[in-house]
């Protein structure tokens, strides 16, 4: 009974981290090993998902499993990830393929001392040497199993600040960084980052985030079956409620959610223009909706988006620079049923604009979305 309680105080004070944040998941896949490497694969019948992502983290060998739930709850661990010539992602909707993140993200975290990607170029074009090989450079390190000092690959063996490096083939250019790009810098955000789809993983004070997936440390409602649209995948930042940027749970006890850090675009992605607006009616919930309207269904006048009286909000039009919030007009930022306001009534809070017409379904659109920068 001790060890149990002692065991239940551990995981209330120190947070459980679970197993699978080491993992990216790709549903309803699963890896399938060439005829001539099938032998490499272990097979391990029985175990719950999380003992099987367990035994994956603690082999040197094994970089991904399929996880199979018909005809039977199978494991099987590989020692590959599915980026090369030894096995082929294929549909299976009886099995999920988890991967170790470390072997398939193109992005370094903090120095990038977990880097094992395959980029063997430095950041001005010198092809990288061996790590076996003493020529043209002799050097002092020896590629183990754990070091992940693998061919010519970019690596981070001593912590140098300046990131992932290799010795050159280039005689007069001993070694030069990789210039391989930190995770909050590979894929930006514009306006509040609701379309962020990019794989950091920590908040901005360094927690570890929750998996979308679990309800511990942290119960939420954010299920990723449940929101579909949201790509709540594994435990990366994501915007699921509009908040002013992408955030997570976090697997501290004593820390519910926290933002994450991530860059702010400054060149806008072309996707962005391709947005559209309406303004006599509104489409799905109204969030492309930029007609004039600005009293709500019941004659109330909308307070205007930039003041805080009567009603303090978190809206602010240079926060949600893309979601229009001009004037007074209705909008809808938040994802709710349909174009809203706050109302210049201290007593209501907020209404919604339901004198505005639904778009018919073939109408056009009328405009493109102005860029958010």
């Amino acid at each position: 009974m001790k060890l149990v309680l002692s065991w239940i105080l551990l995981i209330v004070c120190n947070g459980y981290r679970s197993p699978l944040n080491d993992f990216q998941r790709s549903e309803g896949r699963e890896l399938v090993p060439t005829p001539w490497n099938s032998a490499r694969v272990v097979i391990l019948p029985g175990l719950n998902l999380e003992d099987c992502a367990t035994r994956c983290s603690q082999s040197l060998e094994c970089r991904a499993f399929n996880y199979e739930t018909r005809p039977s709850i199978t494991c099987k661990h590989l020692p590959w990830v599915g980026d090369g010539d030894n096995a082929e992602v294929k549909r299976n909707v009886n099995c999920d393929l988890y991967e170790k993140k470390v072997y398939v993200r193109q992005c370094i975290v903090g120095k990038g001392e977990d880097y094992r990607g395959k980029v063997f170029m430095t950041k001005s074009g010198h092809t990288c040497q061996q790590w076996w090989s003493k020529f043209p450079h002799d050097h002092r390190w020896t590629p183990t199993a754990t070091n992940g000092l693998e061919l010519n690959f970019c690596r981070n063996p001593d912590g140098d600040r300046i990131g992932p490096w290799c010795y050159t083939t280039d005689p007069e250019r001993r070694y030069e960084s990789c210039n391989i790009p930190h995770c909050k810098d590979e894929v930006c955000i514009t306006c509040n980052g609701e379309d962020y789809r990019g794989q950091v993983d920590h908040t901005v004070s360094g927690r570890e985030c929750q998996r979308w997936d679990q309800q511990y440390p942290h119960q939420h409602i954010y299920q990723p079956e449940k929101y579909p649209d949201k790509s709540l995948d594994d435990n990366y930042c994501r915007n699921p409620d509009a908040s002013p940027v992408p955030w997570c749970y976090t697997t501290d006890p004593e820390v519910e959610r926290e933002s994450c850090e991530i860059s702010k675009c400054t060149v806008v992605p072309k996707k962005r223009h391709r947005s559209s607006y309406t303004t006599n009616c509104f489409r799905g919930r109204g969030e492309d909706y930029r007609g004039k309207v600005n009293e709500t269904t019941s004659g109330i006048p909308c307070q205007r988006w930039d003041a805080q009286e009567p009603h303090e909000h978190p809206f602010y039009p240079n926060t949600y620079e893309c979601k229009g919030l001009e004037e007074n007009y209705c909008r809808n930022p938040d994802g709710s049923e349909a174009p809203w306001c706050f109302t210049s009534e201290p007593t209501m809070r907020t209404a919604f604009c339901l004198q505005i017409k639904r778009c018919a379904d073939d109408i056009e659109a009328e405009g493109t979305l102005p860029p958010a920068v």
